[in-house]
């Protein structure tokens, strides 16, 4: 049981060797089978992670709690995506396309869940708050000296 999670771990972050039409199946079913609630529990999970490293130690810590909370319904998430939602294409990706497979249609999942993420006028003033901070002056004679 721990060696197939811990495969299954390892195939979260490593890199695309190969994704075909079993891993595109698997894409589609990951992204259909999300709710708006699977997102936010996807996000939420990306978040703690995120937060958890070293450069980030004056962001506000994460209760152990709320930490094993978050844990406990990302667990849950990825069950029901693999084993409840999309059994068939899970099956069917491991056995023609290997454990790397599976990296594409995550990164896909999350690409799909962080667009839908930004899409919120809320997110979407924060990210491009940072654009009162720049020189335009300089920025637009460095592009106009692009030739």
């Amino acid at each position: 049981m721990r060696t197939r999670f811990f495969a299954l771990c390892v195939c979260l972050f490593c890199p695309v060797v190969f994704a075909g039409p079993y891993a595109d199946e698997l894409k589609q079913c990951f992204v259909q089978s999300s709710s708006s609630k699977d997102n936010i529990t996807l996000i939420k999970w990306m978040a703690k992670a995120m937060v958890a490293h070293p450069a980030l130690s004056d962001f506000p810590a994460i209760k152990s709690t709320d930490k094993s909370t978050i844990d406990k319904e990302f667990a849950a998430y990825v069950q029901k995506i693999l084993v409840d939602d999309c059994k068939k294409q899970t099956i069917a990706t491991f056995e023609n396309e290997g454990m790397n497979a599976f990296e594409g249609s995550l990164e896909l999942l999350a690409q799909f869940v962080l667009k839908e993420l930004m899409s919120q006028k809320e997110v979407a003033t924060e990210i491009s708050a940072f654009t009162s901070h720049i020189d335009q002056g300089k920025l637009i004679a460095a592009l106009m000296s692009i030739r």
